[in-house]
């Protein structure tokens, strides 16, 4: 599986801001997405697609390491 990269253009008001401020904020949203996700494959768990037992998976351990990244930084 490959990523692809997007041109994203950040607010105005992001350079202001410390570095790490800014890390933390977008690591808070794959925190939000990662969180909309389980409970998206929880809601759906009546299907039978396996495939999704695996994403599940894979989704639980970022939240788990994000979650872990975001505590050394506050630190």
């Amino acid at each position: 599986m490959s990523i692809k990269h997007a041109d994203v253009q950040l607010p105005t008001v992001w350079p202001h801001l410390p570095l790490s401020e800014r890390v933390i904020d977008r690591l808070c949203d794959i925190l939000y997405a990662t969180d909309e996700i389980k409970d998206m494959i929880r809601v759906e768990r009546r299907t039978s697609d396996d495939r999704m037992a695996e994403v599940d998976a894979t989704v639980r351990r970022v939240y788990e390491e994000v979650n872990e990244l975001m505590k050394r930084i506050v630190d």
